[in-house]
């Protein structure tokens, strides 16, 4: 192992015993390896990577892919069927929630339980306790049993005394998502001084955003088995999407010829290849940029009204369907979007072509973003017609510079107040 490997996984797999009847069981141990009566299914299938000290890595896949067995395997709580996991550093893990947890001693009780099951001693646990509680957060309820914890409480509690051990390596496994909106920026806000401080980082979450702004490196699985390991995480975020809007959007050809060929718009998205999905019975030709004088252009001032305007084709008749779309920064987060759906609007598509328009203001700070868009049939069962992302590019520009996603300028004013 790499004195510089905080984690290294080779060729690591997990196989789980299938079986059909309850009485299989019995039989199996009954033949003593000269009958199976299961089936094989490996939740982890050969996985290797190696990660750095000191490196923040995403863990992205669609449910049922590996990511929990694989950390529990890593944190030893899960033994491996083949392969082997080394791991270098005190960990800290927040995998199920509430494990580790004894639902009838209060919260103050487990947090003594539970920062001696990581490994510190009663003095230490005692040295921290009150930040422990502070970031916690949860009042008096931290002398209640944890029985009657909500889920956001539990993993309040949980999460205060994982990041307080000093651990080496802090694997997260979704749970922060139960937490609400101020929780989950407080627990964004300890990982990156956990950053700083050199502590590695397994982090996993269906939130690609936080995967973008958070992580140097991104790992994809699927079905059990590593597809992608890059340090581009915007890469594998757009991998991520094809396989989760692939598992609704079947490609099939469409009905019928296309009157005119759909515009591709390639050479504007800065080497970033479109993807494109959907049964494409109803598609976008072509999508545009229009200013107030209502003529096509690429660049605006924040601010100002931008109307999305889409051609689109339709081989037949939807008596239901959903368009919207996002705007992403060059990192890849959202920074703002909208559909009929959330405008209470409904939409039904006929034969042949016809233009749908978004018109807003576009109060987003001076930058480039990326348009994502999509098209789907909702009338029965969702049905993805066109996704395509991203496809145009946008340039914004300012002379007034703000912090963060959205273009509000404040005015700012001094006034002196006469002496009482």
């Amino acid at each position: 192992m790499s004195s510089e490997a905080a984690i290294v996984v080779e060729h690591v797999g997990k196989c789980y015993h299938i079986y059909e009847r309850p009485r299989d069981r019995l039989l199996q141990m009954m033949a003593r390896g000269r009958k199976r009566f299961f089936r094989e299914f490996w939740a982890v299938n050969g996985v290797s990577f190696e990660i750095g000290k000191g490196e923040t890595v995403g863990i992205l896949g669609r449910n049922g892919s590996g990511k929990s067995t694989l950390l529990q395997m890593i944190c030893g709580t899960l033994n491996p069927t083949m392969g082997n996991i080394t791991a270098n550093g005190r960990i800290a893990a927040l995998l199920e929630l509430g494990s580790g947890f004894n639902p009838e001693f209060t919260g103050r009780e487990n947090v003594f339980m539970y920062g001696n099951l990581l490994g510190m001693s009663r003095q230490e646990i005692a040295d921290r306790y009150s930040a422990i509680a502070e970031f916690a957060d949860i009042g008096d309820f931290i002398d209640q049993p944890v029985k009657t914890y909500s889920s956001g409480m539990m993993v309040r509690l949980a999460f205060a005394v994982q990041v307080q051990v000093d651990p080496d390596i802090l694997i997260v496994d979704e749970a922060l998502a139960v937490g609400d909106a101020g929780f989950q920026l407080k627990c964004m806000l300890r990982m990156r001084e956990l950053q700083a401080r050199g502590v590695t980082i397994l982090f996993v979450s269906h939130d690609t955003g936080s995967i973008i702004r958070l992580c140097d490196r991104a790992i994809l699985l699927d079905h059990g088995q590593l597809l992608i390991d890059s340090d581009d995480p915007l890469a594998v975020v757009k991998q991520y999407e094809t396989l989760t809007r692939a598992g609704v959007a079947p490609v099939a050809a469409p009905l019928h010829a296309v009157p005119q060929v759909s515009v591709n718009y390639q050479s504007e998205l800065q080497g970033i290849s479109e993807t494109r999905l959907g049964t494409r019975e109803a598609e976008y030709l072509s999508v545009d940029f229009l200013g107030d004088d209502g003529h096509p252009r690429q660049v605006f001032h924040a601010g100002d009204a931008v109307d999305i305007r889409a051609t689109i084709h339709s081989h037949k008749s939807f008596s239901r369907v959903v368009s919207g779309f996002t705007l992403k920064n060059k990192a890849g987060v959202d920074v703002w979007g909208d559909n009929n759906l959330y405008a209470g609007i409904d939409l039904a598509l006929s034969p042949g072509i016809q233009t749908l328009s978004y018109r807003f203001l576009l109060n987003v700070p001076a930058g480039e973003y990326f348009l994502y868009i999509g098209l789907a049939d909702i009338s029965e069962s969702r049905i993805e017609l066109d996704q395509r992302w991203p496809i145009r590019k946008i340039t914004v520009v300012s002379k007034r510079q703000v912090l963060g996603y959205v273009y509000s300028p404040a005015n700012i004013e001094l006034k002196p107040v006469a002496p009482v």
